[in-house]
């Protein structure tokens, strides 16, 4: 099994507010060879999804009350990470660190400082807007002055060539500088090296930081060396929408649009596409609920002829065969390898324990409603941009 350089052992994650696994299929689809060893996340309905697929439940105690040990006996090299975004948004009135969904985040920064065993690879995904937050502030400076080199990223799928807007913040950190042998009292050589190591930390994370929002990359590809974007990054073009859309899902009642819901707003534009519509909009956690405006696209099923957006005019809707994208429609933008009728959770595996090809995949327990399967789309990732950032930022010349 190929080992991480840094000192010679497997790579070993574990994943925090793991919801559906979207970190863990994204270290899947990068390739890298390593796996998962624990998950935890609150969530039940997440966590029943979870085991269906991946064969094992979720720790759900909070995060915020985690102990050293519960987190050291894994010997885990890597954190995956995707905490709630509500501190960071209007909706959450931005309450960044005061949030009390910012606990569990917060707790493991206090912790990671005292671990025996500190993670060498680390890769975050929140909201756009925590790049302005002091929760990002407490993170960087924590990752700076253990020695860890910081990338973030402001990125969308439609940067990969996939037709959804979904705007989110990144943070990818490998320990570039790790801490020096323990010291004696005795031994002014190591104390002199350990003080130089936590100055220098400090210098390169500090300078960092007056970087603000320039700091902050926002295109893909990215030459990482330079800053610059290469020449071929215009190449990457928007995949059909149409390759995306299952239509027997047209013939699903409960996909259909409420008119009630529609008739509701007045003088509001709702976000209606089409099969040949070059992107969908973000899909939120409530999608397929009556809050329409904002939560994401809706697809036009009939009279493809007709534009209209509804403003103003909402019953000029009404003829047009709006319904909700599926679940399976939304787990294929997001780049889940969803599958129907079956769960890998006894997926095989070689003798090293890693899982076998074609490894694990997203199926729904029957248990699951239609409604709860968007709800926990919506509060997902996009899988392909984690596996790209794993391949290309966090894992690119650390395996051998």
């Amino acid at each position: 099994m190929p080992v991480n350089v840094i000192d010679n052992r497997p790579i070993v994650c574990l994943e925090f507010f793991s919801g559906i696994g979207g970190l863990h299929y994204g270290l899947q689809q990068s390739g890298t060879p390593g796996k998962v060893v624990m998950s935890f996340d609150m969530n039940e309905n997440a966590n029943t999804v979870y085991e269906h697929n991946f064969g094992y439940r979720p720790n759900n105690k909070a995060i915020d009350y985690l102990e050293l040990q519960d987190i050291d006996r894994h010997k885990a090299n890597c954190w995956l990470l995707s905490p709630p975004c509500q501190p960071y948004t209007r909706g959450g009135k931005y309450l960044d660190d005061q949030d009390p969904r910012a606990r569990g985040l917060i707790h493991l920064l206090q912790l990671l400082p005292q671990l025996k065993n500190t993670p060498d690879y680390l890769l975050l995904e929140n909201v756009m807007n925590f790049e302005n937050s002091r929760s990002r502030t407490m993170l960087v400076t924590t990752l700076g002055h253990l020695g860890f080199k910081v990338y973030e990223f402001l990125l969308s799928p439609v940067q990969l060539g996939i037709p959804n807007s979904r705007l989110r913040y990144f943070l990818v950190a490998r320990r570039e500088w790790p801490r020096p042998p323990s010291s004696s009292a005795e031994d002014s050589d190591e104390l002199e090296a350990y003080d130089a190591w936590v100055a220098a930390n400090k210098q390169r994370t500090d300078e960092y930081l007056q970087r603000g929002r320039d700091a902050v990359y926002t295109q893909w590809p990215i030459d990482l060396a330079t800053g610059s974007v290469p020449a071929n990054a215009a190449d990457i073009a928007l995949e059909p929408l149409a390759s995306y859309i299952d239509l027997a899902a047209n013939d699903d009642p409960l996909l259909l649009v409420p008119e009630v819901y529609i008739l509701k707003r007045k003088s509001l534009e709702f976000d209606i596409v089409r099969t040949s519509s070059p992107s969908t909009s973000t899909f939120t956690k409530a999608y397929g609920s009556k809050h329409l405006i904002g939560s994401g696209s809706l697809l036009q099923t009939k009279r493809l002829d007709v534009v209209e957006n509804g403003f103003k005019s909402p019953e000029r809707l009404l003829d047009l065969g709006l319904r909700f994208f599926s679940p399976k429609e939304v787990a294929l933008l997001h780049h889940f390898p969803y599958v129907e009728g079956k769960s890998q959770s006894d997926a095989a595996e070689d003798p090293q324990g890693e899982t076998a090809v074609p490894g694990y995949t997203l199926n729904f327990p029957s248990s699951t409603t239609q409604k709860q399967r968007l709800q926990l789309l919506g509060n997902s990732l996009n899988v392909k941009v984690v596996a790209e950032l794993l391949k290309q930022v966090l894992f690119s010349d650390t395996i051998r």
